[in-house]
């Protein structure tokens, strides 16, 4: 009988043991959950272009099936030529935990992973990505399918301004083609500095990013 009874508290002891590992764990998980990004920056050692506002875009419409891949195509150019790049997340969770992620050039990005808040953009509410409307008409069809501009930046590093609804006003039979200065996109957000505008935008139901330089030329698709 004394046997019985302690191995009965045995296999409680290992019961509750369990189950606080499972606390534990559930916990650890919660605090992974929901990072909002601060910064991100792409590049190779000092070679890094500041990415935060593509990032932020990219990633709070989901992606492609949920991820969005670390390329020079998705981060705008190429800002090390020849060199393996990294793409570096600075963010923090609701605990005001701040943490750093790191991906490799190739590798991918899950965006249910963040969390984007109302005031992060300010013409879209709070969303997870993923959350999109399930059926689409004739219209919504025929829009995916042509050029659109789903945002644009123009500037360096955090000096930059919005330029979404200029680009658009400035697309011509589904293309758009203009040299990138100033005076075309409104005035200068950093002055003295080197500016470069990216623009995300989708063609054909994909979504895509590209950058380019102060003086060059924009063509789209």
């Amino acid at each position: 009988m004394k046997f019985k009874t302690q191995f009965f508290l045995f296999l409680m002891a290992i019961a509750i043991l369990a189950f606080g590992v499972t606390i534990f764990s559930v916990g650890a998980g919660a605090q992974e959950d929901g990072w909002q990004i601060l910064r991100a920056d792409y590049g190779f050692r000092s070679q890094r272009t500041d990415v935060t506002d593509l990032l932020r875009d990219l990633l709070s419409r989901g992606g492609v099936n949920g991820r969005v891949a670390v390329s020079n195509q998705t981060m705008g150019g190429d800002p090390a030529v020849g060199k393996d790049k990294s793409l570096r997340i600075f963010a923090k969770n609701r605990q005001g935990q701040e943490r750093e992620f790191d991906y490799n050039e190739g590798s991918f990005v899950d965006a249910r992973m963040f969390v984007f808040r109302r005031d992060d953009w300010d013409d879209r509410p709070a969303v997870r990505p993923g959350d999109r409307p399930g059926n689409y008409g004739d219209h919504d069809r025929d829009e995916r399918n042509s050029l659109t501009i789903l945002r644009g930046f123009y500037g360096v590093q955090r000096r930059t301004v919005n330029v979404t609804d200029l680009l658009r006003s400035r697309v011509r039979e589904g293309v758009l083609n203009f040299r990138v200065d100033n005076d075309t996109l409104g005035g200068d957000p950093a002055i003295g500095a080197d500016k470069v505008l990216i623009v995300v935008y989708r063609f054909q139901g994909q979504e895509t990013a590209t950058a380019v330089p102060e003086g060059g030329v924009l063509t789209l698709p």
